[in-house]
């Protein structure tokens, strides 16, 4: 029996071969769009938890300014004694200064209000529980979303207890964090298109919200989504939030937080994908577009017009499936059917090859953020762990210790302050002059006078400065020309050429008017930061001179 097989004419082969030699190239281009969107989605889920981290660490930036605000309040004479008036007019003043506070109460131990801010209702607040926990643990306390008795408004108390000189607590200073403020924050992010953050306390009452606070402030988390404010650990979820929106969220529980506060942040789904949407489809036209003529080329024109090209077109795919990115047809899009799809499936490779490009870039900078972050958190911590240990071993007692510590820590912070708002890239000399000096009278005033040119300085070396403006004036309010209401400082500096030919910075503090200066007997912390770290820190020379008519510090380091 003989079997007849189907005749096939070679117009119809090649049209055979080249639907082949185009499927490879149709597979490649489902399977990088399979992996686009995976990696894609892994990127967004990483990316929505580093926004959440992002937020938290903020909202601790903020309750921690909050809470040494509130310390420092509550050491204030008029506010342990309860002086009724003075007690008033100064935490009127501490609120117009600070204006992420809503009110601030004096509170005494029984519950009964001494003093507060602003006018407002008479009540007991001894059945609040952040009143009963900061007087039970004796330290600072995060409250809960609730309503205030004393000024009508909802927001979130911030509490901490108040001592008397012999450390017994006499009371409980409460303040409210201001939601509107802390909205403000929020918008100030300039969050992408339909992405969210929410923030909530730990019975998961949301105290902001973006966007539409109106909607959320004040309700609660949906019970399905309680677990997140429970959690143990921080994580990611694609969820459909409260507003309808499909998104990917990455939250901090509130069990995970240390200021006990639950931080979401989402990023919509469907525009963290409406690029990659895009490029499929128009991949996927130029996809067919490309097929359809390489068919209608094959089935017209013959064998003699189309086995080259079509053998070229599959050379090119197999070389670019095989990993030689490089690879392409080279074909004019002008000379033929074939030859546009050659420089179709060109122009789709060139696509691919820009999109993976693309995203290592992204990837490239996300790891320089991350770097720069642990860098200068890294770098942040060995200060402070330097300046704690130096200071508890040279202190005689634990409040010299802790005026000391907290002093030099806000120095570091002012200065942290400034660099902040230049984002890092550097300081003005007469900026972190006042700054520094801040605390201890009238900077640019009679008694603490400074000059120079304008100088931009590095991040090091501004910090440098800061702790050294920090521990001169220290030393002149304790012992030197500002513990009398005749002595003065200057603070002049300026810009010289060094044996090297670069710019150098010349610094001099200058007291007059104060005690006979006599040299001390022992080098204290002030001393061997100057000396010693300053001179390291600023890769310059540092003198420090006990005149009879006042300490002279000079130094002098690189311009930039």
């Amino acid at each position: 029996m003989t079997i007849t097989r189907p005749r096939l004419s070679l117009r119809l082969r090649i049209f055979i071969l080249t639907a082949v030699a185009l499927a490879p190239a149709l597979a490649i281009l489902g399977y990088n769009e399979v992996s686009l969107r995976r990696s894609r989605e892994a990127e967004i889920h990483a990316l929505a938890l580093r926004f959440g981290q992002l937020a938290s660490l903020e909202m601790q930036g903020i309750i921690s300014g909050a809470e040494g605000l509130l310390r420092a309040v509550a050491r204030v004479p008029a506010v342990r004694s309860f002086d009724a008036e003075a007690c008033g007019l100064y935490l009127a003043d501490i609120q117009r200064q600070s204006p992420q506070l809503a009110a601030i109460t004096v509170i005494d131990r029984v519950g009964g209000v001494q003093c507060r801010s602003a006018p407002g209702a008479t009540a007991r607040l001894d059945d609040r529980p952040y009143f009963r926990q900061a007087l039970e643990t004796g330290g600072f306390v995060i409250g809960e979303y609730t309503d205030s008795r004393i000024s009508g408004q909802r927001g979130l108390t911030l509490a901490t207890p108040i001592k008397a000189d012999d450390g017994s607590i006499v009371g409980v200073l409460a303040a409210g964090l201001d939601l509107e403020w802390l909205g403000g924050r929020l918008r100030e992010r300039d969050l992408a298109g339909n992405s969210a953050l929410t923030i909530a306390d730990r019975n998961g009452m949301i105290i902001a919200r973006e966007p539409f606070p109106e909607r959320f402030i004040g309700t609660r988390i949906p019970e399905p989504f309680q677990t997140l404010v429970t959690g143990a650990s921080p994580g990611t979820r694609e969820v459909t939030s409260q507003d309808g929106t499909r998104r990917v969220i990455g939250y901090i529980p509130a069990t995970a937080n240390p200021t006990g506060l639950y931080i979401s942040a989402g990023l919509s789904r469907d525009e963290a994908f409406a690029p990659i949407d895009r490029a499929m489809r128009r991949g996927a036209v130029l996809a067919l577009i490309g097929s359809v003529l390489a068919l209608l080329s094959a089935w017209i024109l013959g064998r003699r017009f189309v086995r080259a090209p079509v053998a070229r077109l599959m050379h090119t795919i197999q070389a670019w499936r095989g990993g030689e990115r490089t690879a392409r047809t080279g074909m004019p899009g002008g000379a033929g059917e074939l030859e546009a799809v050659g420089a179709a499936i060109d122009g789709l490779m060139d696509e691919l090859d820009r999109r993976q490009a693309a995203r290592d870039a992204a990837e490239e900078h996300r790891r320089l953020l991350v770097n720069e972050l642990n860098h200068r958190v890294k770098n942040t911590l060995a200060t402070v762990q330097s300046i704690a240990s130096r200071t508890l071993r040279t202190s005689a007692s634990v409040g010299e210790a802790n005026e000391a510590l907290e002093s030099r820590l806000m120095a570091l912070s002012r200065a942290h302050d400034v660099l902040t708002r230049e984002s890092w890239d550097g300081a003005d000399m007469g900026e972190i002059v006042a700054r520094a000096l801040e605390p201890f009278g009238d900077p640019g005033g009679g008694r603490l006078r400074f000059e120079g040119p304008p100088v931009r300085l590095s991040p090091r070396t501004a910090l440098a400065l800061a702790m050294a403006f920090q521990e001169l004036a220290t030393n002149a309010v304790k012992y030197g020309s500002l513990s009398n209401r005749m002595g003065s400082v200057r603070i002049g500096w300026g810009l010289a050429d060094g044996q090297d030919g670069r710019p150098r910075l010349h610094v001099r503090w200058e007291e007059t008017g104060g005690p006979a200066v006599r040299p001390p007997s022992r080098r204290g912390f002030g001393s061997r930061l100057l000396e010693r770290a300053l001179a390291h820190d600023l890769d310059g020379d540092v003198m420090l001179e006990f005149a009879s008519t006042g300490v002279v510090c000079t130094l002098q380091t690189a311009a930039a």
